[in-house]
């Protein structure tokens, strides 16, 4: 190891769109003590071929209010550092095609309208209108959002780069980091390439397509997957609007935005291909793949049948990058879950851009807060199990994640791909039984007991769900006679040791001193009297205890308590979840049931 030392309160890793927004927003906060490593250049990762979309309308409220600060700063960045970014506005369509995507856009219109955006219905004629080289013939209507733009990203990223500089934030380009140092349970250290090991009390996961990589050198799991990532630049059109709105057609996959009296015609394809990055980060910087205008057809053929121009305009650029998707189609963000201020965010499924702005700021205060300033919990890294972040898991499931960018977002869907990843002991009798499974939190469970094979294969719908009936069955059964529950992906922590009701104690809002064999329902608080956690405590002996919660908030619980350990207490605590099958019995008839197989009286 080499002797050269240095020092920063925090390392941000990756100089693309999220690691220099990141350094911007610390060096706002005051915190000029930081240090940004880039391997290559700025932006040479993936932020340089972005597409530079800024679309504030997201599929959900909080990831919708993080988007809408990239209108507001990217306008301001420039007026502060001098350095254009290329910003305006221009308005943005989104066409639906059949009368169940027109539902969704109305749902995340309303989403819009809630947010303060201008989000509004439009018939297909209104939406030819807005854009006039449209063919809307086999258009059902569209959604319409003012606020819809588009931004350069490499100036965008240097007006952040600037603005970090002028705070006291330093940036160190052809600088890798090979080797992350851990003490305690905590970010001790990186060292980089040229032999320097920096001593930090914070490492920020940035490196985008790479940041599974990054993640591995500190034994964080992060599920993020590379995939190539293909659009094409058109020769000049002619009669385009001014402002050219942004048309998303999401029933064909693809995206057009105009780019100097140019469109720019990208897609997210149902069989996207993968990447992987050097093990040792060789890959060079500006990577660029060959063209491949096979897969890229199905794009082009929806492009010229939706804008008929095309059919007469030539191709200037076919551009073919790496794009770095999650499993679930949300950016990864947070504090790893086991190990300490080792923070990510990564994983921006082709949106990093317009997500920069708001991501460095809320990242930013949750580094100098100790806590995210709002709820972050569909983003959160802890919602991940580590088998999510495994090669083959990754390979399978993220060709379906590309296609869910503009796929419809039905509620209670389902993944296709990377299933089974955990079983419980009943699942082959559930099976036998006509179990229709579904795989939340990772888990194939039951969604509801079909009874022939048109149950079996129900449609998803934003209206009264088709397997509404198989649910009022199931009910009946438990409400009039005697019902089964496999409650085994349930979370169960055992806590032991002389310090193990102190701890819980310190944790939880309901008295925990109780008497051996009692259970005590109660929430896990924190200081600023939010909840962190909905448990059920059982008191197993003086010093031993069960702590049952969620499914998906499995590895967060686990964090969340064992980072609240005082310096000497003696505890223990031990994920079991996997150890125990647990079954609900319920209903009038339980009592019977459960005594014909037990001689206990119950």
């Amino acid at each position: 190891m080499s002797s050269q030392r240095d020092e920063a309160r925090v390392v941000i890793i990756g100089g693309g769109a999220i690691g220099l927004s990141l350094a911007y927003h610390l060096g706002k906060l005051g915190m000029g003590d930081v240090l940004l490593l880039e391997r290559h250049q700025l932006t040479s990762g993936t932020s340089w071929h972005a597409a530079g979309i800024v679309g504030p309308l997201r599929w959900s409220m909080n990831l919708t209010r993080l988007a809408i600060y990239a209108t507001q700063l990217f306008a301001a960045l420039e007026r502060e550092t001098g350095q254009a970014t290329g910003y305006r506005r221009t308005g943005g369509l989104w066409l639906a095609q059949t009368e169940a995507r027109l539902t969704e856009l109305r749902r995340i219109a309303a989403i819009g309208e809630m947010a303060g955006l201008d989000a509004r219905i439009l018939s297909a004629r209104e939406a030819q209108e807005r854009m006039p080289l449209l063919q809307v013939e086999d258009v059902a209507g569209a959604l319409w959002v003012g606020e819809d733009g588009q931004t350069n990203p490499v100036d965008t990223c240097m007006a952040y780069a600037k603005g970090a500089r002028r705070s006291g934030v330093r940036i160190r380009e052809g600088c890798a980091v090979v080797r992350i140092e851990r003490k305690h349970g905590a970010v001790h250290a990186v060292e980089t390439s040229d032999g320097a090991v920096i001593r930090c009390q914070a490492v920020v996961n940035c490196a985008g397509v790479w940041s599974r990589r990054i993640g591995a050198l500190a034994g964080v799991a992060v599920p993020v997957q590379a995939v190539e990532h293909m659009y094409v630049v058109t020769e000049p059109v002619p009669g385009l609007p001014a402002p050219t709105p942004v048309v998303r057609d999401l029933e064909a996959g693809f995206y057009v935005k105009e780019d100097a009296g140019k469109l720019v015609l990208g897609g997210f394809e149902p069989n996207a291909k993968c990447w992987d990055p050097a093990e040792d980060f060789s890959d060079p910087a500006y990577q660029i793949f060959p063209e491949d205008w096979d897969q890229f057809e199905p794009f082009l053929k929806a492009g010229l049948h939706r804008l008929p121009v095309l059919q007469t305009t030539g191709i200037q650029h076919f551009m073919n990058g790496p794009e770095g998707f999650t499993p679930d189609t949300r950016p990864i963000m947070g504090e790893a879950p086991n190990l300490r201020n080792f923070f990510v965010a990564a994983g921006f499924n082709s949106i990093g851009i317009v997500s920069s702005a708001g991501v460095g700021k809320v990242m930013a205060e949750w580094i100098l807060g100790g806590a995210p300033p709002m709820d972050l919990w569909e983003v959160d890294i802890a919602r991940f199990g580590e088998g999510e972040a495994g090669a083959a898991f990754l390979k399978e499931r993220i060709p379906e994640a590309v296609e869910n960018q503009f796929a419809m977002h039905w509620p209670y869907k389902q993944p296709k791909t990377g299933r089974n990843l955990r079983r419980t002991p009943l699942h082959e009798a559930f099976a036998a039984a006509g179990a229709v499974f579904g795989a939340p939190a990772g888990w194939e469970r039951p969604l509801w007991f079909a009874r022939g094979s048109e149950e079996a294969t129900l449609a998803y719908s934003s209206g009264d769900q088709p397997w509404g009936p198989c649910a009022e069955r199931e009910a009946a059964a438990a409400r009039d006679g005697v019902a089964l529950f496999e409650l085994s992906p349930f979370t169960k922590i055992r806590i032991h040791g002389p310090s193990a009701a102190r701890l819980l104690q310190r944790l939880c809002c309901s008295e925990l001193d109780v008497e051996q064999g009692r259970a005590v329902y109660t929430q896990m608080l924190n200081a600023r009297g939010g909840t962190e956690a909905d448990v059920t405590v059982t008191r197993l002996s003086e010093a031993e205890f069960l702590v049952v919660s969620g499914a998906p908030t499995r590895r967060r619980d686990l964090a969340w308590i064992g980072r609240h350990v005082a310096d000497g207490e003696q505890v223990v605590i031990e994920d079991v979840t996997e150890r125990y099958a647990v079954l609900g019995v319920f209903g009038p008839r339980s009592r019977a049931l459960l005594q014909r197989v037990s001689t206990a009286d119950l």
